[in-house]
């Protein structure tokens, strides 16, 4: 089964990154990426069945972005 998150970026400043990310724009959860550690939070779960997968998968790739020091406007993770 082919499982695909959407993840925009909502505001960044700093000190860390606010993102949005969910299956579709009508349903997103939000997550917080600290720019020095790499650390994400969960602000906000995903409306939607599999939030928990919704929330690794958008996880994994800011922090893939974070290693290379990039902050993009919109990104995805699929699988």
């Amino acid at each position: 089964m082919a499982f695909y998150v959407l993840i925009l970026k909502e505001r960044e400043d700093e000190n860390g990154v606010t993102y949005r990310f969910g299956p579709n724009e009508d349903h997103l959860g939000s997550l917080w990426l600290d720019k020095l550690s790499g650390e994400v939070q969960e602000i906000q779960k995903t409306p939607a069945d599999n939030a928990q997968t919704f929330f690794q998968g958008a996880a994994v790739k800011v922090r893939q972005h974070w290693k290379k020091g990039l902050f993009p406007e919109k990104t995805c993770w699929a699988s």
